[in-house]
């Protein structure tokens, strides 16, 4: 960041706008929000390109929109995201071309993304579902695969919210195949602990148990990735642990236990991609 102060201002902003979603994502929420709003400032200097300009500041509000909802602020996060929405509306997708429209079809991602997380958070499951199906369109259109392993994500959080499992499981195996190919084996394991819990809800505990212990091991071995940072994580901790040991037994969940952390990141996914 202290070297950015001689480029031109959306460079400066940018290198402002990662820094801060670098401390949001190690938990200074504070310090992420304060880079983010510098970064607004030297936006709006920015006449040179004006759809980059709008774009880039659509990022930004999107970005302490997110940092808004991580805080349960989900009133002030929603009107932040609707004020990025309107921004980007000032552009059609077809008014753009190569980095520009490259640039606007992210920011769409992450606006529509971050609005339907809010959205999940007030219980507004539809909505949500809707915002996650048009930033899932737009990831595609993009072509962009950290777009479409968070538009997949979110898109299944919200149909595991409305009970359509198998949509959600659906969802979820498609990023985890992505996931896997690109060999981004932190994000696999996100998609794994998702897994995991439909496969809880369709009263399959062992199928549960095994991929929930084989995301605890790969992120043991590997860290947390980035994935998190963009996306709400299920429940993961020793009570929902302790709920699936009462379904089984002990000796079927200490089984079970041991398959997954010794699956190792292939035999993992291989496992999970299979009909439940």
């Amino acid at each position: 960041v202290a070297g950015s102060k001689d480029m031109p201002p959306h460079q400066q902003a940018m290198a402002l706008i990662q820094a801060g979603s670098a401390f949001a994502a190690n938990g200074d929420l504070a310090r992420g929000r304060q880079l983010a709003e510098q970064s607004l400032a030297l936006y709006k200097q920015d006449n040179e390109r004006l759809a980059l300009s709008v774009t880039m500041n659509a990022v930004v509000l999107a970005a302490l929109g997110h940092l808004a909802g991580l805080r349960h602020d989900y009133a002030g996060a929603g009107k932040l995201l609707d004020e990025g929405q309107a921004l980007l509306r000032e552009f059609r997708d077809d008014d753009l071309a190569g980095y520009d429209r490259l640039q606007y079809r992210l920011a769409r991602v992450l606006v529509d993304n971050f609005l339907g997380q809010v959205r999940l958070s007030q219980d507004n499951n539809d909505a949500a579902a809707q915002l996650f199906t048009d930033g899932l369109a737009m990831a595609r259109r993009a072509q962009d695969w950290i777009s479409l392993l968070v538009s997949l994500y979110d898109l299944a959080f919200a149909k595991q919210a409305q009970g359509d499992l198998a949509g959600a499981a659906g969802h979820l195996k498609e990023g985890l195949a992505l996931a896997a190919e690109a060999r981004d084996e932190t994000s696999a394991a996100y998609y794994l602990e998702v897994l995991a819990a439909v496969a809880g809800q369709q009263d399959n505990p062992q199928r549960a148990t095994r991929l929930f212990a084989a995301a605890r091991s790969i992120l043991d071995a590997r860290g947390s990735g980035w994935l998190h940072a963009f996306v709400p994580r299920v429940p993961h901790d020793d009570e929902v642990l302790a709920a699936l040991r009462s379904q089984m037994g002990d000796a079927a969940f200490e089984e079970a236990q041991a398959w997954g952390r010794s699956a190792g990141i292939n035999r993992a996914v291989e496992y999970a991609l299979q009909q439940a």
